[in-house]
């Protein structure tokens, strides 16, 4: 049975849901949830899911990195390259790359058959970019670029594909490319090293960029593709932050895993989640002790998160992260997670697949699997009636104290904030009036005693 992270109260109609959770789903409570793909790498740091042909790559070494706690000073003392799969992890290629440690590689949008890597050797310290044309089977001898500390690519598809980098060891840890790599220029001054970048599944022009390191850290804003950022992260002070997730549900919402570095270590400080498009974090409960290095949310049921989670090994939360639980079965008791994607199966309803690489066992691959609880309590839920909005209606929330509303419209903007009209012996009532508001969606943000709500709601068309 999944262990639990956070304690949670079962009543009326959330018992009768465990239970019928439990009947649909006994083979999740009872049955082996990951099993272990031989054929690649002890550590794998990497993987990759391209679709349209279907390959998966698993990056790998047999060490793991040394000293990239601290202040990302990363040195390398093994490197195995990459291996890919064709038939999902059943049966593997030769390593390609064997000598380096490969940090991430892609394959641009256009032409599946052109692939780009950053490398770094061990020892040395060098490696830069190389480049296949072959669908990865063959490189470039001689890396290019051989300063950078490439941590991960993304891709913007235009012609000529944009390529965006995220560096550490470096104190320009966001550059751009606008030629297959052959060069890369800075296009902000901001002096930050980082791991994770992300483009908002709702706008490819808004791009979250997690700071690295004591220096900046804290989640970047970028409205224009990273030509300029903006960093208000009230909530995150004293935090590393380790990845960035923007979610595809609600654009004002991302969530970040974070650590805190003292000295020669870290400890993990929890997953962090913004209703408002990273100007504020609060930690989701449940969560308070993680080191999370990727977080990704169900393509179709926001409400459902997977997380490699370090020591923890693999967590879940069925509701928008108000909960968290381990999700290990199959796992190594040592497991360190560290790296983890979804299949390209389908993911049916609230369930979902997906590969994770460990520090030490290599890969794991998952079956459907869930968040077995779906609700947590406390958890103040909130509603906005008519809906549509049309001229004036309620905002209201059960009985709250020191509470205080703001709007935000679909792209995290604030655009208004409202005082209570008063409240009942059972609940806390607003007037929201739509006049003001252009048509489409908003979210309500309420700051309480007990934490925060959200509320998304619709203003009608005129």
């Amino acid at each position: 049975m999944m262990s639990s992270l956070s304690t949670y109260t079962l009543r009326g109609s959330s018992i009768a849901l465990f239970v019928l959770m439990l009947v649909m789903n006994v083979g999740l409570a009872t049955g082996q949830q990951w099993t272990q793909l031989s054929g690649t790498s002890q550590y794998v740091h990497r993987i990759k899911v391209f679709t349209n042909p279907s390959v998966l790559v698993a990056c790998g070494d047999l060490a793991p990195p040394f000293n990239e706690l601290i202040l990302s000073n990363m040195e390398f003392f093994s490197g195995e390259g990459f291996r890919t799969s064709t038939d999902g992890g059943q049966t593997w290629s030769e390593r390609r790359l064997d000598g380096y440690s490969v940090r991430d590689v892609v394959r641009l949008p256009r032409d599946p058959q052109y692939w780009i890597a950053s490398v770094v050797r061990p020892f040395t310290n060098t490696g830069g970019i190389v480049r296949s044309t072959d669908g990865g089977v063959t490189w470039s001898a001689v890396p290019e670029n051989d300063f950078l500390r490439i941590e991960q690519f993304l891709v913007e598809n235009t012609v000529p594909p944009r390529i965006l980098s995220a560096q550490v060891n470096t104190s320009s840890g966001f550059q751009v490319s606008t030629d297959s790599a052959h060069s890369f220029y800075v296009p902000s001054n901001e002096p930050v090293q980082t791991r994770s970048i992300e483009f908002s599944p709702t706008d490819p022009s808004v791009v979250f960029m997690a700071g690295d390191g004591r220096g900046l850290p804290g989640v970047f804003m970028s409205r224009d593709s990273g030509a300029t950022w903006s960093k208000d992260s009230a909530g995150l002070q004293g935090k590393r932050v380790l990845c960035v997730a923007p979610s595809r549900a609600f654009a004002n919402v991302v969530y970040c895993g974070t650590d805190s570095v003292s000295g020669q270590t870290s400890v993990g400080s929890g997953i962090f989640k913004s209703l408002d498009t990273g100007k504020t974090w609060f930690r989701l409960p449940g969560s308070e002790r993680l080191r999370a290095w990727r977080i990704i949310e169900h393509p179709t049921s926001g409400d459902v998160l997977i997380a490699a989670a370090d020591s923890a090994g693999v967590v879940m939360s069925g509701n928008w992260g108000g909960g968290w639980e381990t999700v290990n079965d199959g796992l190594p008791n040592d497991r360190v997670v560290r790296t983890l994607e979804l299949t390209a199966d389908n993911h049916p309803g609230k369930f979902l697949s997906a590969y994770v690489g460990t520090y030490g066992s290599g890969l794991y691959r998952s079956r459907q699997i869930t968040a077995s609880v779906a609700q947590v309590t406390p958890f103040v839920r909130g509603f906005v009636a008519p809906q549509p909005l049309v001229g004036t209606g309620e905002l209201r929330l059960p009985l709250v104290t020191n509470a205080s509303a703001s709007l935000f419209d679909v792209s995290g903007t604030l655009v208004a904030t409202i005082d209570p009209l008063g409240s009942s012996e059972s609940s806390t009532t607003w007037v929201l009036n739509s006049v003001a508001l252009a048509p489409g969606t908003y979210v309500a943000r309420i700051r309480h005693h007990q934490g925060v709500s959200a509320v998304p709601f619709v203003v009608a068309p005129r």
